[in-house]
């Protein structure tokens, strides 16, 4: 598949004037800073940003564009393509792709200036462009200039990971990185590896005309969500996108052709070839450290990816890593939550046991952007039921609200065998990322979910489902409480 040209165009002038301005000249490095950021990302700019709120004095190295893979090649770009997807309907493919060009490239315009070298100026931070290296224990060089810190945040990303296909290479594969420098629409795409990214891209790329075949080597797709809410999400790709689905399947080889590329896929002793005229990768994610001379700066490395404690320190005490550097999940508001910590425990000093924070500790929801929308929190039943702990399954159906407008979902509650205390909650439908909040609430404070039962909530509204199932889980306690039965019958006279 030839690409001559651009889908969204690298050399994107607006864009590019915001996150990698041309004729950048790097400043002139200070003598000593509080604190030096590398990468440019979600974790990279929350702690270069609110490190230069406290009055620090912050130096920021980014070596190709600011606001990292979230901006230019993830949630942003994915998600977009996602709303525009849905709403596309009339014109051939290539009309549709057209539209969704230009509403891509002014909605990614829209977010960009809060990523921009022009903000990070106003704010007092030097933005250097280049490749970092560490030269030392507290130096790190940089295009010519040496920069000398007090703490550094090691804010890098990750990269999408290459499989060990035969012949997958010569086929030129597509990932999340080179997917949007595409022309056109491909008309036929197989998508190997069916996790959050490889099931959004389907779903998305199907609404728009392209013929999708997704492959995955598990059992199922999104193998860490509940098993319910992937069997939802399933016959929707199938039956109402056209996605042709293989689980359960390996690939033996890839082969150039004529055409595009040709997979030759096993699947329980079966064996049958897909042909698409593109392959798009999207089977995980490998951490950005070449190039950085960790080891000259003492940061010792856990298998791939940096060695960092509870607190985010690596090996090095004056370094912490936060974001996907550190390994997944692959979130933008976990890396947002990691510079955190990382600007509370570099920066401020404090006994462990008077306020350092623990990234162990944060309670991180996650949602798959798809229609219908899965978010989750904590357990799912599967996870606590390997895990061996007692626990108990409630499930509400979509409210009148969600009825309404012709939706389908639910509410899926696990609570510790007993009590009220929620372990995990899986929200399916349109909206589910909002709608996960309270369990998000729940788990932070440690709160019991009929704390939500007196809540009043206008009707009608989806937020309702959580007051129903608090409802739920209340009377289920009460039918299996006979002390509460006899308290009530004593203070009401009923049964007397």
């Amino acid at each position: 598949m030839t690409r001559p040209g651009a889908f969204f165009p690298e050399e994107d002038p607006e864009l590019l004037a915001l996150v990698r301005p041309p004729g950048w000249t790097n400043p002139t490095s200070r003598a000593d800073y509080d604190l030096v950021v590398i990468g440019g990302g979600a974790a990279g700019l929350v702690c270069a940003i609110g490190a230069a709120g406290l009055g620090a004095r912050v130096a920021l190295v980014e070596r190709h564009r600011l606001g990292g893979d979230c901006l230019n090649t993830g949630c942003v770009p994915s998600k977009a393509l996602a709303a525009i997807a849905s709403s596309a309907a009339g014109g051939t493919p290539q009309q549709r792709l057209e539209n969704a060009r230009l509403l891509f490239r002014q909605r990614r315009a829209q977010l960009a200036p809060h990523d921009s070298a022009s903000r990070l100026a106003v704010l007092g931070i030097d933005l250097f462009f280049g490749q970092a290296a560490f030269t030392g224990t507290y130096t790190i060089a940089v295009e010519g200039a040496k920069l000398r810190f007090k703490k550094a945040a090691l804010c890098t990303g990750a990269s999408p990971a290459q499989p060990n296909i035969p012949g997958l290479a010569d086929c030129q594969p597509l990932t999340t990185d080179s997917f949007f420098d595409l022309d056109r629409l491909p008309a036929s795409l197989a998508i190997v590896g069916a996790g959050p990214v490889g099931v959004e891209l389907a779903q998305s790329l199907a609404r728009l005309g392209c013929s999708v075949t997704l492959v995955e080597q598990g059992e199922c797709i999104l193998p860490r969500e509940d098993g319910d809410a992937v069997q939802v999400l399933e016959r929707v790709l199938v039956e109402n996108d056209g996605v042709r689905l293989h689980t359960d399947t390996a690939i033996q080889r890839a082969e150039k052709t004529d055409h595009g590329v040709r997979l030759h896929l096993q699947s329980s002793g079966t064996s049958l070839w897909v042909e698409a005229e593109a392959v798009l990768v999207a089977t995980g994610r490998t951490p950005n450290t070449a190039g950085l001379d960790l080891g000259r700066a003492g940061i010792e490395l856990d298998g791939l990816f940096p060695r960092v404690d509870r607190y985010l320190q690596t090996t090095n005490p004056r370094v912490y890593a936060a974001g996907d550097v550190t390994g997944p999940p692959y979130l933008t508001h976990r890396s947002g939550a990691h510079a955190k910590v990382v600007i509370q425990n570099a920066l401020f000093w404090l006994p462990l046991s008077l306020g350092k924070a623990r990234a162990d500790r944060l309670v991180i929801p996650r949602c798959l952007h798809t229609d219908p929308a899965i978010a989750q929190v904590g357990l799912t039943p599967e996870e606590a039921e390997e895990a061996g702990i007692p626990s108990e399954v409630f499930t509400e159906q979509a409210t009148d609200r969600a009825r309404l407008e012709g939706e389908t979902g639910y509410l899926r509650l696990v609570v510790a065998a007993g009590t009220d205390r929620l372990l995990g909650a899986t929200v399916v439908g349109r909206h589910a990322g909002e709608l996960i909040f309270p369990a998000v609430e729940l788990l932070q404070t440690g709160r019991g979910l009929t704390s939500l039962s007196p809540l009043v909530l206008p009707y009608p509204t989806r937020m309702e489902i959580w007051t129903r199932a608090a409802q739920q889980v209340r009377a289920q306690q009460f039918k299996k409480s006979a002390w509460q039965q006899r308290l009530v019958r004593w203070l009401t006279g009923f049964g007397a």
